[in-house]
C-alpha cells in the first residue's frame, strides 16, 4: 500500500485550527500547515525538502535535561487519565520474532495489539529504553536522527469495539497541546506529515510531527495485521504514538 485515502487524516482538529493540506513536490507526500505559503514537508531528508535548523536554536521555551523531558512527558500524560507503567526489558523475550525491545509499541505485540491478553492500563504512558540496530548505517551520517539507544516516550490506548478511549482527532490534540503548551514550540513551527507505518506484525495511518527539520514524533493509528502484502483489518484500533 502507497498511501491511505485522504480521509484517513482529515481530523476535525485540523479544520477547527485552520490547517491546509498540501503536497510536498520534493518527496511527494501530503503534509498539513498553518502557514499557506509552505512549500515542502519541512523534513530534513535526502530529496532535499527542508534543512535542520533547530542545531542551536531550539524551538523550545527552556531547555530541557533528559531527566527534565522525562518526567514533563510522563507528568502531562498522568494529569489526563493515562497511568504511568514501567519501563519493560531492552530484550524482548516475549517476542519470538525480535531480540531487542526498539519502539514502545513492542511491550504490548502481538497479546495485546490482537486482543489475546489485556493492557496493563488503558489508557496508558511509558518512557521505554530502545536499543535499535536495523537502521544502525544511518547512525552518524544523519546527524543525531538516528541513534542505536535511545529512550522512547510513548503513549497508548486500546480501543475495543464495545470500548472506545481516543483515536485519532484526540491524539492530534495531546500532541499539539503538549508540543505547544508545555515545551513552547509555536504552532505554526509544527507540521503534521502523512504517512504509513508499518512495524512488528502491524500497521496503520500516521501523522509525522515535524519541527524545524526533525521528526520530534509519530502518531500511529494501529489498526491492521500484516500477513505477506495483505493488510487485514483488527478489532483493536491502537493508538502507538512515541517520542523521540
Amino acid at each position: 500500500m502507497e498511501r491511505f485515502p485522504a480521509e484517513e487524516y482529515a481530523l476535525p482538529f485540523f479544520k477547527e485550527h485552520g490547517y491546509v493540506r498540501k503536497l510536498c513536490p520534493k518527496c511527494e507526500t501530503f503534509f498539513w500547515t498553518l502557514n499557506p505559503e509552505q512549500e515542502t514537508c519541512g523534513e530534513a531528508r535526502a530529496e532535499g525538502c527542508a534543512t535542520y535548523t533547530f542545531i542551536k536554536n531550539p524551538p523550545t521555551k527552556k531547555s530541557f535535561t533528559v531527566r527534565e523531558m522525562r518526567e514533563t512527558f510522563l507528568s502531562f500524560f498522568e494529569k489526563r487519565g493515562h497511568t504511568r507503567i514501567k519501563p519493560y526489558p531492552v530484550v524482548a523475550r516475549w517476542r519470538d520474532d525480535i531480540y531487542l525491545t526498539h519502539a514502545s509499541i513492542i511491550d504490548f505485540q502481538p497479546y495485546v495489539t490482537e486482543g489475546i491478553a489485556p493492557p496493563p492500563a488503558n489508557p496508558l504512558v511509558i518512557v521505554q529504553p530502545c536499543i535499535r540496530l536495523v537502521d544502525i548505517t544511518n547512525t552518524g551520517p544523519t546527524f543525531g536522527k538516528y541513534l542505536t539507544i535511545f529512550e522512547m516516550g510513548g503513549h497508548h490506548a486500546f480501543n475495543y469495539p464495545d470500548k472506545e478511549v481516543y483515536w485519532k482527532d484526540q491524539t492530534v490534540r495531546y500532541h499539539h497541546i503538549f508540543a505547544t503548551e508545555e515545551l513552547g514550540i509555536k504552532p505554526e513551527e509544527i507540521i503534521y506529515k502523512e504517512e504509513i507505518w508499518s512495524g512488528g506484525g502491524n500497521a496503520g495511518p500516521c501523522l509525522e510531527c515535524i519541527v524545524r527539520g526533525l521528526e520530534v514524533a509519530t502518531l500511529v493509528f494501529m489498526q491492521y495485521k500484516v500477513v505477506g502484502n495483505q493488510f487485514i483489518k483488527l478489532p483493536i484500533r491502537t493508538v502507538d504514538v512515541g517520542y523521540g
